[in-house]
């Protein structure tokens, strides 16, 4: 058993020892758990992995699915779940409570609509690029670091984005551009 303290040494550690399971959790600095669930698609290892996260986001369990994972569990769930998860991965199936399959369910249903358009037609350049970043989970810190701006530039774009869509939290933001198209769920 081993442990990673960000998303880059989790790619790193998985590359190197190929455990046979990996609980991963989606807020990591310099990686997020997507980048990492696509990583290590990408790298054809037999890892399985379960995401263990306190995101209870539809479009945001779809991503994850979509990424490559066998099991979503939220973290304030029963250590009996967890300990199901395990063994149903680790046997080759998959694991998703039953609560969290209609989320599933209900953020691959998402169909974009005209007045995503005309929303998006109010955002800058910059601003759609900040609200991508926003769509794959990034911080503040890492879309200020792709896009060589300061974390300040990256609050103040992300707060502007919010405004003008008329949406309240990141959370939002994130189902607005998975929905309209600006990134792929």
């Amino acid at each position: 058993m081993d442990e990673a303290v960000n998303g880059a040494e989790a790619v790193a550690k998985a590359k190197e020892l190929q455990p046979q399971i990996l609980l991963l959790d989606l807020i990591m600095p310099e990686m997020g758990g997507v980048e990492v669930l696509e990583a290590l698609a990408g790298a054809g290892l037999p890892t399985r992995v379960i995401v263990l996260t306190g995101a209870d986001d539809d479009d945001l369990l779809a991503r994850c699915i979509q990424s490559g994972a066998q099991g979503y569990l939220l973290k304030d769930a029963a250590s009996n779940q967890l300990v199901d998860a395990i063994h149903t991965v680790a046997q080759g199936g998959c694991w998703l409570p039953a609560d969290l399959t209609e989320k599933l369910f209900r953020g691959m249903a998402k169909k974009p609509t005209g007045g995503d358009s005309a929303k998006l037609s109010l955002l800058t350049a910059r601003e759609v690029e900040v609200l991508k970043l926003l769509g794959e989970a990034r911080t503040n810190s890492e879309i200020a670091d792709q896009l060589y701006i300061s974390e300040h530039t990256a609050k103040v774009h992300v707060s502007r984005i919010l405004e003008k869509l008329g949406l309240s939290t990141r959370s939002e933001a994130v189902r607005f551009a998975i929905r309209s198209g600006v990134v792929q769920a």
